[in-house]
């Protein structure tokens, strides 16, 4: 998630604003609960974690973050590159006493939907959830296993008819956490069991561009990385947000309570905002940044 190369330079970076030395242990969760149990447990002591934004409100909600330090010595305050309408959604997430982008600075975002092989399922097929539920695709589909976009593809699935009549909206229903909802969320994902060939938070991608699988919900950068790896090897991939609407997801820089160096972290953080490095991430992983503004690094 990440142009492991931006690592290293942030390394110098480092030294070069505050003389000192680091050493970074990168490392990667399958999804966002695992990383957040840890935290939760106190047993970890990350400087810096890249949650989604319902995660980001419940470590708020459970004062698990600390505020990001804004001042830099001699560098600039890139954090002010993220896009205003990005830093109003945050804020949203806001809790009494703590404003959220105190305490969080987005990174990426994009969309859940359906990623697609060409030779074997039509645009049209793909152009809505319900193919996820097709019996003429069984065996050939891949879940993600994420909890919030398993919940929500199937509750925007039993709610076709209401999100086309305008009855109800994809947020209304991805924030939706009634009893009724969980019962007919849980129904839709047990009819749907027999179809999947597999529930997968990575690999999926990966069995997309080998033919192995036809269908696989994902998200926007991962489909981003299958369909460009996919023409390499002669097959057509391609990525559709269904008709029904979906979740548009962002992920964000936070420092946990435990953390040992929050000075470093913020740093990161800042370094993170760099219009430079931004564009290297994007690059290097497929997803869009939230940063939109230029700026010479070197002033």
């Amino acid at each position: 998630y990440i142009d492991e190369d931006v690592l290293e330079d942030f390394k110098q970076y480092y030294k070069e604003q505050t003389g000192e030395n680091l050493r970074i242990i990168y490392q990667t969760f399958d999804i966002n609960e695992v990383m957040l149990t840890k935290i939760e447990r106190g047993h970890e002591d990350f400087d810096v974690v890249c949650p989604s934004e319902y995660i980001i409100e419940r470590m708020l909600k459970k004062d698990l973050l600390l505020p990001i330090d804004t001042v830099f010595g001699n560098s600039l305050n890139y954090m002010n590159n993220i896009a205003p309408y990005i830093r109003e959604q945050i804020n949203k997430l806001s809790q009494p006493g703590r404003q959220a982008d105190h305490y969080a600075v987005c990174y990426m975002w994009g969309t859940a939907g359906i990623l697609y092989n060409k030779a074997f399922v039509t645009e049209e097929d793909a152009s809505t959830w319900d193919c996820l539920w097709n019996p003429k695709f069984a065996g050939k589909i891949l879940m993600k296993e994420s909890y919030r976009d398993a919940y929500g593809t199937a509750s925007i699935d039993a709610h076709a008819k209401g999100l086309e009549e305008g009855t109800i909206t994809v947020e209304e229903l991805m924030n939706d956490y009634s009893p009724r909802a969980m019962e007919l969320a849980e129904k839709y994902l047990k009819l749907m069991k027999p179809n999947s060939a597999g529930w997968e938070a990575d690999f999926g991608k990966e069995m997309m561009t080998k033919n192995k699988a036809w269908l696989n919900m994902t998200w926007s950068g991962d489909a981003v990385w299958a369909i460009e790896e996919a023409k390499t090897v002669n097959v057509d991939l391609d990525y559709v947000v269904p008709k029904e609407g979906s979740n548009i997801w962002y992920d964000g820089w936070v420092i946990p309570k435990y953390a040992r160096n929050r000075k470093a972290a913020s740093y990161f953080i800042n370094f993170m905002c760099r219009s430079d490095i931004a564009l290297r991430n994007m690059d290097e992983i497929g997803y869009v940044s939230t940063s939109a503004k230029h700026e010479d690094p070197e002033e």
